[in-house]
């Protein structure tokens, strides 16, 4: 049996010939130094979990989706739409266009990761197409200040057609790391269609793209770029949400206060002498313990119908012991762990419990940190809408594709799913103001958000994201073993007169039976008959 071919026939391999030359050409590779990729296709590692996040559901954008069945349907409403675009400024019609685009023809070829096998007319027209519809759906973000009558009167052609599309549908589509169009051919299309200097379409487009990502952004976007950046330093519209998500504040990663000035050995030895000190109070009332437990032990093997009563409560005493035991020995009590590569962190609710406050910080993820003198959680203010998930799990998939070996962005969605298990950690940190009160999921929708997200992807290096659930979780163990310490110490010394009693009776009866049973044949006579 023959293995299977992608060619049908001997043009298939003509073209193959063809299309290698190409790529293996001086000008395509020189095109490629100065044009990296930056749109990728998402591998089914990535999407496999809820593969409908990374794939359209209604609008078809860029030559990966353009001609799928499914989505065809709609090409004639963004047709109608780049038509819209064209009329309003006058200027070419759409085979002009075409015309003025055709040398960026390899350049969009190698923008994309994998091989366009279309020919250039058709990867042209697919471009000019969705780049007009682009266009279109975004001028309505266009910020007033700087519009003029650069786009002023354009008609929301989409909701005109006869139908009006969902928007929240088509948001999500846009930002979908395959449905990507290169901005360098938005800008391209606007300085032939509009006849302003570059500088001014710049401004213009990047008020639109930012505007768009401020708005629909999970995360409350706090260090922006200008507008010219917007467009000449990112690559598309997914591209610069995701570095207005985790680029670095201008100043100070992380919230300082006066106190933070202090050493953070001082802390460390403060935090030290508190676990030692609660140690040493329980090693004073182990003993004790200890000889009564054994104590109960041996009775409970004597096979003695007067004791029987007794012997009903000592397996509660015993499961007490060894809870003790495994408390004073527990690896998370005792030394600091290496971070796994999922994220190992108590929820929101565990952690309220020791005295952890949630407060909301500016700065994106690379700010986020944890306060151990004061036990404060600094996290970014979360905004969360029906269209969330899909922009984060694409964001996700973006870094992973993009920037494989510092997943910070990755690493915060797996914290966010660790400390997030039900309803209750959803309320406390909108109390805490961690999530947006103007967020219109739903707590049981935003619980189902994060706990649905996908697991580590791999090992990043993420040293402070890591070192800061490092600090958290020592903290939360180092409260919850003090407050078990100070609990246990106070029950014991607090009932020491009930423990001294027990044990004097323990004593007592072992001594009265082992005098009874010197003097009598104890196993024949509690024989059974």
């Amino acid at each position: 049996m023959a293995s299977p071919s992608i060619f049908n026939s001997e043009s298939d391999e003509d073209s193959w010939v063809i299309q290698i030359n190409q790529l293996v050409s001086e000008t395509n590779l020189s095109i490629l130094n100065k044009m990296p990729v930056c749109i990728y296709q998402v591998p089914k590692s990535l999407s496999c979990a809820k593969p409908e996040a990374f794939s359209p559901q209604l609008i078809a954008i860029g030559p990966y989706t353009h001609f799928h069945p499914d989505l065809y349907p709609m090409e004639r409403f963004k047709v109608f739409a780049a038509k819209g675009v064209l009329d309003h400024f006058k200027k070419h019609d759409f085979k002009q266009l075409i015309e003025q685009l055709r040398s960026t023809g390899q350049f969009i070829r190698a923008s994309y990761h994998k091989y366009l096998d279309f020919k250039e007319d058709t990867l042209l027209y697919i471009i000019a197409i969705d780049g007009l519809f682009l266009l279109d759906f975004f001028h309505n973000y266009l910020n007033e200040e700087v519009s003029g009558s650069f786009m002023t009167g354009l008609q929301d052609q989409v909701q005109l057609s006869g139908v009006k599309l969902t928007k929240d549908a088509i948001i999500r589509d846009i930002i979908m790391v395959e449905n990507q169009i290169p901005t360098y051919i938005l800008v391209r299309i606007l300085v032939l269609e509009s006849s302003k200097p570059a500088d001014s379409v710049l401004e213009f487009l990047g008020s639109m793209l930012l505007s768009f990502c401020k708005k629909h952004s999970p995360l409350k976007v706090t260090h922006i770029p200008t507008d010219s950046e917007a467009v000449s330093k990112h690559y598309h519209i997914l591209d610069l949400m995701y570095h207005l998500v985790v680029s670095h504040p201008e100043k100070s990663e992380t919230p300082t206060t006066p106190d933070q000035s202090e050493g953070t050995s001082t802390l460390k030895k403060s935090s030290k002498s508190e676990g030692t000190a609660a140690s040493n109070h329980f090693k004073k009332v182990k003993n004790v313990l200890s000889w009564t437990l054994e104590s109960a032990k041996k009775l409970k093997d004597v096979n003695i119908p007067l004791v029987q009563p007794i012997k009903r409560h000592i397996d509660t005493i015993l499961n007490m012991s060894s809870h003790l035991e495994s408390l004073s020995s527990h690896p998370k009590l005792s030394e600091e762990e290496e971070a796994p590569v999922v994220v190992n962190i108590p929820c929101v609710r565990e952690l309220h419990s020791v005295g952890v406050y949630f407060q909301p910080v500016e700065g994106g993820n690379m700010a986020i940190d944890f306060d151990e003198k004061k036990g404060i959680f600094y996290l970014p203010v979360l905004k969360l809408d029906v269209n969330s998930e899909v922009i984060m799990r694409n964001l996700v998939a973006h870094e992973a594709l993009t920037k494989p070996d510092f997943l910070i962005f990755t690493r915060y969605t797996e914290l966010m799913r660790g400390i997030i298990d039900t309803v209750e950690d959803v309320k406390l940190l909108k109390n805490a103001g961690i999530i947006d009160s103007s967020s219109s999921l739903s707590v049981e929708e935003t619980e189902e958000l994060f706990n649905g997200m996908s697991k580590s992807i791999g090992p990043t290096k993420t040293e402070k994201l890591d070192e800061t659930i490092k600090k958290v979780n020592k903290y939360y163990h180092d409260k919850r073993k003090a407050n078990l310490y100070r609990t246990l110490t106070e029950y014991v010394y607090n009932s020491w007169k009930l423990f001294t009693l027990l044990a004097t009776f323990v004593l007592l009866a072992m001594t009265a039976l082992q005098t009874f049973c010197s003097a009598y044949d104890c196993p024949s006579y509690f024989r059974p008959k």
